[in-house]
């Protein structure tokens, strides 16, 4: 199965037919502060940047603010076990798990989350405080959804990977489809459909798909000086 079938397969499992375009990022941050993404209406593909003050990681209700309307989703992803969904709804709380309670879950920075806003774009802030050191993702074999923990753009040439297969992918949503890139190691390195060298970064506080053939690829965005 290609990439872009397994990418609509995933989409089905969270009731989406049809993703909608890229996002537009604009970003104000410091060791304390906030990146602000503005988004498409509909489903937006964003990345946890911050922890808490304290070097925790924080809730959903705590990492992620806007003009959120009832019934607004989130659906935050894990290699392994797939997405959890939470609800928005204003007067109990603001997002809200399956069974109706506060959501409280920790989101840790590095985390990919699909934001719905049916019908309307919005200016999303994600807040926090930069997550000390470097960071460092570890690929399985397949399809996932992944992001920087810092908010850094990820310039995918100009960081560090390590165990890469020739033909690897990486797929960005970009004015209304998906972008393709891939990984071709004595050619530059990632590169796109017309085989030249990826110059354009993954926006910070977004994500993206990666498709590796084997499990321990890794990327590494360094720590902010």
């Amino acid at each position: 199965m290609d990439m872009k079938k397994i990418i609509a397969c995933a989409a089905l499992v969270m009731g989406v037919v049809i993703f909608n375009g890229r996002l537009n990022a604009a970003v104000e941050s410091d060791i304390v502060g906030y990146t602000t993404i503005t988004t498409v209406p509909g489903f937006n593909m964003l990345g946890c940047v911050f922890n808490g003050l304290d070097g925790n990681a924080l809730p959903l209700n705590q990492i992620v603010s806007g003009d959120f309307q009832d019934n607004d989703a989130i659906q935050v992803y894990d290699a392994t076990t797939g997405y959890t969904s939470y609800t928005y709804w204003k007067d109990y709380g603001g997002w809200l798990d399956g069974d109706f309670n506060p959501a409280t879950t920790l989101i840790q920075p590095g985390t990919a989350f699909w934001l719905n806003t049916p019908g309307r774009s919005i200016t999303v802030t994600l807040k926090g405080a930069v997550r000390s050191g470097s960071y460092t993702y570890v690929a399985k074999k397949g399809l996932q959804m992944v992001s920087s923990a810092l908010p850094v753009d990820m310039d995918l040439n100009n960081i560090t990977w390590t165990g890469l297969t020739d033909g690897d992918e990486i797929q960005v949503r970009e004015n209304g489809a998906y972008i393709s890139y891939s990984y071709w190691k004595d050619y530059g390195g990632w590169l796109d459909g017309n085989f030249v060298p990826v110059t354009k970064p993954i926006e910070k506080g977004t994500s993206a798909w990666l498709k590796v053939a084997a499990d321990g690829a890794t990327f590494t965005i360094p720590e902010i000086n």
